[in-house]
């Protein structure tokens, strides 16, 4: 593993950790990690995805794990720059590091909600976006539905306001998020466009993702109701889709859950299922 800092258009830098296979098939990858998820999560399967002859890169957005410079209160940036800036400038620096190479993305939940906002996504040949999904309050049920509605409309908004920022380690143990990007976050949460309510035709960029997207859910995923991902998936309306809903008990498991999918235990079955997935 080797560690870089990049900088970026907007002036800070961000942590990027890089994979190199012994045995290069001249393939890279990048995966964008889901919200409040350090880098260091997915380093099992970036290494698994590395002895299979592909160079890996991870990165923590701005905010985050190592890409957090200082206090959050004195630091902010919105989920639109975790796009537009952060996971563009990793695909550049990937591209004018290896022009030669052939570039896939896993996109992990809000990863991939953004990489269509992201101008050089057309580098990207294939695609995988794990439970990645709409945010919109209503594709849930019951108490689910309240308790998106309470954090889209109270939570979010009231403690951003408090703290400067979102103090989600007190509530999920999950890394605390930049204050803009918690309230974007939450914005697009209360329509039922989504993200596309905000945005102007030309800040989209999914019509140039034209190659293999393989889009993933599963049972009992808390975050990510199997019909947000559907719908989040058919916005990438150029790719050569395909929808996988993952049944636990065929991968001998009693649950895989919104963060489950990168744990090593699936190495043997799941991992390899995606690993033939980025292939063109």
């Amino acid at each position: 593993m080797e560690t870089i800092e990049l900088k970026t258009p907007l002036g800070y830098s961000l942590s990027l950790t890089k994979y190199s296979p012994i045995d290069s098939n001249n393939k890279v990858v990048i995966i964008c990690s889901a919200t409040g998820v350090l880098q260091g999560y997915y380093q099992n399967f970036a290494a698994f995805l590395s002895s299979k002859g592909r160079t890996v890169y991870t990165f923590d957005y701005a905010g985050i794990g190592g890409s957090k410079k200082e206090n959050l209160k004195d630091f902010d940036v919105s989920l639109t720059n975790w796009a537009v800036n952060d996971i563009n400038s990793v695909l550049n620096f990937i591209k004018e590091n290896h022009p030669q190479s052939q570039i896939d993305c896993v996109c992990h939940s809000i990863g991939g909600q953004i990489l269509g906002l992201t101008p050089s996504n057309k580098y990207i040949t294939n695609i995988l976006l794990v439970a990645s999904q709409s945010g919109y309050f209503k594709f849930w049920n019951g108490f689910g539905k309240l308790e998106m509605f309470f954090n889209w409309y109270i939570l979010f908004p009231v403690l951003t306001s408090l703290f400067g920022y979102l103090p989600s380690k007190k509530i999920t143990g999950m890394e605390n998020l930049p204050k803009s990007m918690a309230q974007e976050f939450a914005s697009w949460g209360r329509k039922r466009n989504y993200l596309f309510h905000y945005k102007k035709k030309e800040e989209l960029y999914h019509h140039q993702l034209n190659g293999k997207i393989t889009s993933y859910s599963t049972d009992n995923d808390h975050f990510a109701p199997r019909k947000a991902i559907d719908w989040m998936t058919k916005k990438y309306f150029n790719a050569k889709i395909t929808r996988k809903h993952l049944v636990p008990k065929e991968y001998n498991v009693k649950t895989i859950g919104h963060f489950g999918f990168f744990k090593s235990k699936f190495k043997d079955n799941l991992w390899n299922e995606f690993l033939l997935d980025l292939e063109v």
